[in-house]
């Protein structure tokens, strides 16, 4: 429980953000571009397979969401700790992800490139990654799924690493150029993309990894942005977001932006954070043409206790909830006219 701290929480969101707890019966979801709207629930979240067992309860957001992205270790047996109870075999029972698909939208999955047990003196490292991919694609392919997009987790995080040849970054570009290369070999089709941490690698670092990738005739189909906002002084946001999405853009590389919370005690402190991350977003870009090609709605935040099950997920019509946020800041992005000060989309 978290007392008078959760109230708080809610009287700050409501000055940031304007939330609606329940959208009115009959409002029609406003159109989006492509793919531009991803979802990816906290991993281990207690209701996480009910989001297949009972669409109804999500429905509003459901009709804006163009991508569904899993982890990687919810394709892996065992099962880690990480993902709960929803492991591979529970996905499967409840045909996960044979409902995406018949429901039209895109299957994601993210994945670790290069870590730092991968970074070994041999190929036998990057042999391993490479095939911890293709198992997870095939486990996909095999429960009736279609994956469209890979996102590689951070691959210049684990890059700095000693172990990895860093601070470096040109032994990563290497290694996710061998990583790449053998995956698309195996599906051509699949289109992916690269997660980096910014302010942990800068602006100017960022497009450099870009640049090494082309370099090595892996260009990332996506770049997707994972920006700690607590970290950074005034103006910098906006500043290296513009300059990132002009950067991706001159190289017809969707951009986009992960919003996610980093407080995992209680579902009105997530939520909470997320709204000061998309009210930054509303601020720099100011109107939904102006917006990353990509808005990613992802949670890995992990509680005092070692769990990542927050938030809620459902359902979309009760406060703090995923989807809930899902909807609503979708709706305010999409209405979007500046300021951290605002409201959703008039009804």
């Amino acid at each position: 429980m978290c007392g008078d701290r959760c109230g708080r929480a809610a009287v700050l969101l409501a000055a940031v953000l304007v939330i609606v707890a329940a959208p009115e019966p009959g409002v029609s979801a406003l159109p989006v571009s492509a793919d531009r709207i991803w979802f990816s629930p906290g991993p281990g979240t207690v209701d996480y397979l009910q989001l297949f067992a009972n669409p109804e309860q999500w429905a509003r957001a459901r009709s804006v969401i163009s991508v569904f992205k899993f982890y990687a270790q919810h394709t892996q047996t065992p099962a880690p700790s990480i993902v709960g109870p929803n492991t591979y075999d529970a996905f499967v029972r409840t045909g996960a992800f044979r409902t995406l698909t018949s429901w039209k939208i895109k299957t994601a999955l993210e994945a670790g490139s290069v870590k730092e047990f991968w970074c070994t003196a041999d190929a036998s490292g990057m042999e391993a990654s490479i095939r911890s991919s293709l198992d997870a694609i095939k486990a996909i392919e095999d429960a009736g799924g279609q994956l469209s997009y890979l996102a590689m987790d951070e691959p210049w995080v684990s890059g700095r690493a000693r172990v990895c040849g860093g601070p470096a970054l040109e032994p990563t570009a290497d290694r996710v150029a061998t990583y790449m290369s053998a995956v698309a070999r195996a599906h051509p089709a699949l289109k992916i993309g690269l997660i980096e941490a910014y302010p942990f690698s800068s602006a100017e670092a960022i497009e450099t990894m870009v640049q090494l990738m082309r370099a090595r005739g892996v260009p990332p189909a996506f770049l997707h942005m994972d920006v700690d906002w607590h970290r950074l002084p005034p103006n910098e946001f906006a500043r290296d977001m513009r300059r990132l999405q002009a950067f991706a853009g001159a190289l017809n590389i969707p951009f986009g932006i992960i919003i996610v919370g980093y407080n995992g005690e209680a579902d009105p402190l997530y939520t909470f954070d997320v709204g000061g991350l998309t009210g930054l977003i509303a601020e720099t870009f100011q109107t939904w043409e102006a917006m990353p090609q990509q808005i990613i709605f992802q949670s890995w935040v992990v509680t005092s206790t070692g769990q990542f099950i927050t938030p809620s997920n459902l359902p979309e019509d009760r406060l703090y909830t995923h989807t809930n946020s899902v909807w609503e800041l979708f709706r305010r992005l999409r209405g979007a006219s500046g300021g951290n000060i605002g409201s959703a989309v008039p009804r």
